[in-house]
């Protein structure tokens, strides 16, 4: 988990008002890491969701836990008031229904960190500077855990792009206007580097940090770290002119003879 990032996107949150330290939180592929950060904020009101059975319930206190797949939460429907991964969703066998399942949950909105899609991070694949298949987490896990769906099989890790979140988001719930909030940061695989046969590949991370800062300092969508943030469409002010909302209901918006109102 990229946790100084996900405190500065939380803390840019906060401040912008959209996010509140009551604010119940649902948090999706969860750990320890996870309950530090929270805690260390000041939320009050959170639980850490995962797919490990090894655990009893009070390992993350103050907060809950609760046994959960993400890409099939048994919660009802908003729930919550955000949900929240940090490099959760390229675990799981279907990264979108994961992403939609905690959209469904929450009544607020969704707060995702993931690697991004970028022109970089392609070319630093094909050099195999950086992994395709996330073999570390499983090795790390006495290759036991850790891969996808939390089994012994590493996973595919997934990246994102703006676009891809939005329209995901926006097919799901088409209802009304989303606001959409992008950040982004530099993440270099240090660990990944340390873990290799041999420390050329460290040393050369080293002296390319500088350069590699520098270079997304001036491209920010150039970085690997993405953080994606949606907030739901209220009603029924962001509502689309073409719908209306009656007795609970998102309903096609006619003149009342059957005609589209203009």
């Amino acid at each position: 988990m990229r946790r100084e990032f996900a405190a500065a996107v939380l803390k840019r949150l906060l401040d912008q008002g959209l996010l509140h330290l009551d604010h119940s939180i649902l948090v999706v592929a969860g750990g320890e890491v996870d309950k530090q950060l929270f805690h260390s904020l000041g939320f009050t009101s959170v639980m850490i969701s995962n797919l490990d059975d090894r655990l009893v319930g009070n390992e993350f206190s103050p907060y809950s836990w609760n046994l959960q797949n993400a890409q099939s939460l048994t919660f009802d429907d908003e729930m919550f008031d955000f949900s929240f991964v940090s490099d959760g969703l390229h675990h799981c066998s279907s990264p979108h229904k994961a992403l939609l399942e905690m959209y469904r949950v929450t009544k607020r909105g969704v707060i995702v960190i993931e690697s991004r899609d970028s022109l970089l991070m392609s070319i630093a694949e094909k050099l195999k500077l950086t992994q395709s298949y996330e073999l570390t987490a499983v090795i790390n896990n006495n290759f036991k855990y850790g891969g996808v769906d939390n089994t012994e099989i590493p996973n595919f890790i997934y990246r994102w792009t703006e676009n891809e979140f939005k329209k995901t988001i926006q097919s799901f719930n088409p209802i009304g206007r989303h606001t959409f909030h992008f950040f982004y940061d530099l993440n270099l695989p240090f660990r990944m580097a340390s873990q290799r046969k041999g420390r050329t590949f460290y040393y050369l991370l080293k002296v390319a940090q500088p350069f590699a800062k520098l270079f997304t300092y001036l491209f920010k969508k150039q970085g690997n770290s993405f953080s994606m943030v949606t907030l739901k469409p209220a009603i029924p002010e962001d509502l689309w002119p073409w719908l209306d909302s009656q007795e609970g209901c998102i309903v096609f918006k006619t003149n009342g003879s059957g005609a589209v109102s203009k």
